[in-house]
Order: C-alpha cells, then sequence, then structure tokens
C-alpha cells in the first residue's frame, strides 16, 4: 500500500483537529498503515503543505487526508489544484463543517477505512473559482460558498479580536465569535451592489448579505440555498437588502427553518458566472476565510474535487 499523507490543523474547533488527528494515528499504528503526518502552524500552511506533497516523489499515486475546518480543506484544494493523482479525503474538524455537511462526509469515515469496516467510494463535486481583480490576477478555488458584506465583517473582527489571545487560554474563545457579531449589527454599513449576470445588470441598493452558495450550507448547518447542489455546476446566489439589526436576526432565524427566500427583500438567482461590483470596497469571504474586496468575478470551475468518502 502506498504512504498516506495526513494534513491536520491542530487548532481546527478548539484544539478537535488535533484530537482527532490523535485518534486516527492510534488506528493507523493498530493496523501498521505506512504514514506521515504535517501540522499547520499558521494561516496558509495548508497550501503550502498540500504543494509540497502533491510534488514529492513525482506523480505518484498519493493518499492525503485532511484533519481540520472548512478554511484548512479550501487551503489543500488550491495546493493541489494542478492535481489529479491524489486520492483525497477530508474529515471535518472545525467550527462550522458546511463541507462535510454539503458533501455528505463523516468524521469517522476514515476510521472505519482503516478498520476496513468500509469501502471508500470516489465521488465527483463541482467547485468554484473566484478572481478579486483588485488584488490577484489569478482565480482561487472554493467549495462552499462565498459571502460578500455582513458575514465577512463579522468574520474579521472575529479574527483582530481584542484580548482573542487571553481569551482562548482561559478557555473562553467560543464567546468571541457572538461578540463580535453582536457588535457588527451595530457597525455594519449596508452597501449599494451592482450584479452583472449573463449580460444583464442588476442594481440593489441597501445591500447586507451576497451569498453565492455551491451547495445548500452556509453558517454551521443553515440551508442557505435549499435546492443548490454541489453535483451539479453553476451556484445559486442570494441578495439582502433592507435589513436593520433586528431584521438580520429575524432573517437568519427563518434561514432555521427555511423560510428566508420568500421574505421581502430577499432575491434568489440561479446562474453559472456572476460579476459583483459595490459602491465601496466591501470584504468577502470564500469557505469561511476573509479573502478580499470587490469588485470580485466568480464562475464554475473547470476542474471538479474528486472525493474519497
Amino acid at each position: 500500500m502506498n504512504e498516506w499523507y495526513f494534513i491536520v490543523n491542530p487548532a481546527a474547533g478548539q484544539g478537535k483537529g488535533l484530537r482527532t488527528w490523535r485518534s486516527i494515528e492510534k488506528e493507523l499504528q493498530k493496523v501498521e498503515i505506512s504514514y506521515r503526518s504535517f501540522l499547520t502552524q499558521h494561516e496558509g500552511h495548508a497550501e503550502v503543505l498540500a504543494r509540497q506533497i502533491s510534488a514529492m516523489q513525482d506523480d505518484r499515486l498519493k493518499r492525503l487526508i485532511v484533519i481540520g475546518g472548512d478554511g484548512t480543506f479550501h487551503e489543500v484544494l488550491n495546493g493541489l489544484k494542478e492535481i489529479d493523482y491524489v486520492q483525497l479525503s477530508f474529515v471535518p474538524a472545525g467550527h462550522w463543517n458546511d463541507a462535510a455537511k454539503g458533501l455528505g462526509i463523516q468524521r469517522h469515515d476514515v476510521i472505519k477505512e482503516v478498520r476496513k469496516q468500509k469501502r471508500m467510494l470516489t465521488k465527483t463535486f463541482s467547485l468554484g473559482s473566484f478572481q478579486d481583480h483588485a488584488e490577484s490576477p489569478q482565480s482561487v478555488l472554493f467549495l462552499n460558498h462565498i459571502g460578500v458584506g455582513f458575514d465577512a465583517h463579522v468574520l474579521k473582527r472575529t479574527v483582530h479580536f481584542r484580548g482573542k489571545k487571553w481569551l482562548n487560554r482561559l478557555k473562553l474563545g467560543f464567546i468571541i465569535y457572538p461578540l463580535s457579531f453582536l457588535h457588527s449589527l451595530w457597525s455594519f454599513k449596508p452597501f449599494d451592489l451592482a450584479l452583472f449576470i449573463e449580460n444583464e445588470r442588476k442594481v440593489f441598493r441597501q445591500v447586507w448579505f451576497v451569498i453565492v452558495c455551491n451547495h445548500p450550507y452556509y453558517g454551521g448547518g443553515l440551508e442557505a440555498a435549499p435546492e443548490a447542489s454541489a453535483r451539479q455546476s453553476g451556484f445559486q446566489t442570494i441578495v439582502v437588502t433592507d435589513l436593520n439589526p433586528l431584521k438580520v436576526l429575524l432573517f437568519l432565524s427563518a434561514m432555521v427553518f427555511k423560510k428566508h427566500l420568500v421574505m421581502e427583500g430577499v432575491t434568489l438567482f440561479q446562474h453559472e458566472e456572476a460579476y459583483l461590483e459595490a459602491d465601496e470596497k466591501i470584504l468577502f469571504h470564500a469557505d469561511g476565510e476573509v479573502i478580499g474586496a470587490t469588485p470580485v468575478f466568480v464562475k464554475a470551475s473547470d476542474r471538479s474535487l474528486k472525493l474519497r468518502g
């Protein structure tokens, strides 16, 4: 059997990534599977590791298992995007795990494979790509969704939260996102957006959310676009306007029950590509990682994800 490679984000899920890896490592040692593990040390490290692993031993087929959150998997996809000979699996161990929900991945699948209790099948999924014309001329892959506006604002505030290091040491890191969310409810300023889809220009005023969905799940299991599917090329995009702090809470509550699409100010589009241009630089995130600012061009990628699971 060829050697197995693991990219592990030990900090994912406030240490869940490391705990998950340790349980898998014990199983590997029991059955004497040859493996090499690489633990990420900083943001962007998973992409570097994936690129290095894919270049090892020329073009020999390799088994690569990623343990971490959606952001870790996002980095690995972009490190491997030119490689077709890697057998890839994902073990979700983050906070949100939207990729696992959207692709039907179970956390214990790899352990079952090691124990020979499950035969892993390779499934093919579509990917999206985006190009931030202001910052990077190269296309970047994404699997879950792109969010422009309020949710990216919350994520940035979470990443740069004052006192984050100390709260994590006190095991109070779980309060950082809720506090960032509450602060953003009052500090976020809605924006005007021009959305170009299939040579048609649509203008929206007082925009809070733009969510480009490759599969239904968003924000830890909310079905933002119930009809979106990663098994098909293209996206569903939701534009949400004319909110206030109370209406943001109502919108997210309605999403829990999949009633948000009938709310006033919510518009849904189906498309293969779109260009988003705002009246100013508005932050966007991809797969839960803040990437850049508008304008941004989004399209279905000509590459696909082949995932064992």
